[in-house]
């Protein structure tokens, strides 16, 4: 059944984005047109991973002048595809059909069970069909993968040529280095070499983040990267604020590595504070992200280690515009001093720090594989999750070293609360609002929070909620250590599950904004 996306678009809060250039020279601001021109094509790239009906279906619809197209144009906009991620994927247009799992990335009609009987029969396969970088096709009787090289060869390779007119425009430096590496990684379908020289870009003179990074999309088995971009000016202040806590991270990664038997992750913690200037391919639509740990290659994680980037932009956009009318309507008043923007800014930084933390891989099968090939589709809900706890339990080593304080500690456990009844009013099967099912059942088998249905208010206990947090992310240490594809799953079944209490509150709560758009003006 296909729905009226207009009661949607409704509660979406539009925002405009325009940032000062001033403090560009003018061969930077030429190298930042030519990078958001290659920003741009990755909008391309990653709605032809999407659906290929996409480009028609747009511009079907802005030849039609009705009230009804329009609006779905707009959401189509907001979504980058024909079905709405904040309605269970429910289709928005007509004759679409229901949204593959595997979008267009597999064949139509693969199976799981087809899957693992090919690569049984066809173990030489396994490396090309497993990458992040393949799509795979069906080639007669067969399935065979194809390089996103190849498969999207003219759009890479003009974005390719512009993040090399960028480049020419720039001077030595990690920035001109990575849009060179980039640019060949397009061509050759081998980005390992590139990730890690974007490590070692530091935002200056600004961020470019390019290329196949999440695997979100990909609901078949989570092994697919879409094509994303984002474009961004540094904040020095607060990225010099927030560099104070990554001097500690090695330490607590060392006690934890003693505890769960790895060898900890390269010393590299590098971390950035920047506000948007461009966003394209997946980070321009659905569900817009404040942060971000990439590499997602667990190879370099060990060798090198991985880089976090925070948007002010959308923090504090997400913050002002959403987050606040949903706490003043889910805590009780002495919980809603505690929802401020320092508070909620800590519990993300540390979930993004423990993204970095922990083991990604384990011998199976006589080969290192990573957990995302082992716990497949299940994994993005387990790791968001997994960084959610891991990260209150590097908040308390924080703590503990001074750099956060007993009220900010606490205070950070309301504002993830109101995090989950934002995430569950959009959807209950995204990873992040999965995850966060898991952890609210936990916590409240835990005494730790509950649902007042008589007042429609949370009874959060933080120092319970903080104890039982730290337990949690211990427990989902376990799971993707062990790397059990159907342990995994019972426990996402026991703890995934959505509690009774939980629809009815989010059906009261249809009147609040649901989501941030922004509008750039570049």
């Amino acid at each position: 059944m296909v729905i009226d996306p207009k009661p949607t678009v409704e509660r979406i809060r539009f925002f405009d984005v325009e940032e000062d250039l001033s403090r560009l020279s003018e061969n930077e601001k030429k190298a930042l047109v030519h990078c958001i021109a290659a920003a741009k094509i990755m909008t391309e790239v990653y709605q032809e991973q999407f659906d290929q009906r996409i480009k028609g279906i747009r511009e079907k619809l802005a030849a039609d002048t009705s009230e009804r197209a329009q609006i779905a144009l707009k959401y189509l906009n907001v979504q980058g595809g024909p079905w709405d991620a904040f309605n269970e994927e429910r289709p928005f247009v007509e004759g679409v059909g229901e949204r593959p799992k595997g979008i267009n990335l597999y064949p139509k009609n693969v199976t799981k069970e087809a899957w693992d009987r090919w690569l049984e029969n066809h173990p030489g396969d396994r490396v090309a069909f497993e990458s992040p970088y393949t799509k795979i096709i069906r080639d007669g009787d067969s399935l065979k993968a194809v390089s996103y090289s190849a498969a999207y060869a003219e759009p890479l390779e003009r974005a390719a040529h512009e993040l090399e007119l960028a480049s020419e425009k720039l001077d030595a430096g990690p920035l001109k280095m990575f849009l060179i590496s980039r640019a060949a990684a397009f061509r050759s379908n081998e980005y390992r070499h590139s990730d890690m020289e974007w490590i070692d870009t530091d935002g200056t003179p600004f961020e470019v983040t390019i290329g196949p990074y999440e695997v979100y999309a990909d609901q078949f088995l989570s092994y697919k990267a879409m094509f994303e971009s984002f474009i961004a000016l540094p904040d020095p202040e607060a990225t010099k604020e927030l560099q104070a806590f990554a001097e500690h991270v090695p330490e607590f990664d060392t006690e934890l590595s003693k505890q769960f038997g790895y060898t900890p992750k390269g010393a590299a913690i590098p971390l950035e504070v920047v506000r948007d200037v461009y966003r394209g391919g997946e980070a321009a639509f659905g569900r817009m992200f404040v942060a971000y740990n990439l590499p997602n290659d667990r190879k370099i994680h060990e060798l090198k280690g991985s880089k976090k980037v925070f948007s002010r932009t959308m923090m504090e956009a997400k913050f002002s515009l959403v987050g606040r009318a949903f706490a003043e309507r889910v805590l009780k008043r002495e919980d809603l001093q505690h929802y401020q923007f320092r508070n909620r800014l800590l519990f993300v930084l540390c979930h993004e720090l423990a993204h970095g933390l922990g083991p990604g891989v384990r011998m199976a099968g006589g080969r290192e594989v990573s957990f995302e090939i082992l716990l497949r589709e299940l994994h993005s809900t387990l790791e968001e999750a997994k960084a959610d706890m891991l990260g209150v339990s590097l908040l308390r080593h924080f703590a503990k070293k001074g750099l956060v304080s007993e009220e900010e500690l606490l205070g950070s456990v309301a504002t993830e609360v109101v995090a989950f009844v934002q995430g569950w009013v959009a959807s209950y099967t995204e990873a992040h609002a999965k995850g966060s099912l898991i952890e609210y059942n936990w916590l409240k088998e835990h005494g730790a929070v509950s649902y007042d249905v008589e007042n429609g208010v949370f009874d959060i206990d933080p120092l319970k909620s903080l104890d039982a947090m730290t337990a949690l992310g211990e427990e989902f240490m376990k799971v993707q250590f062990e790397g059990n594809y159907d342990k995994a799953k019972v426990f996402m079944e026991r703890w995934a599950r959505v509690p009774p209490e939980i629809p009815p509150l989010v059906e009261r709560l249809k009147d609040l904004p649901l989501e941030v758009h922004p509008i750039f003006k570049v």
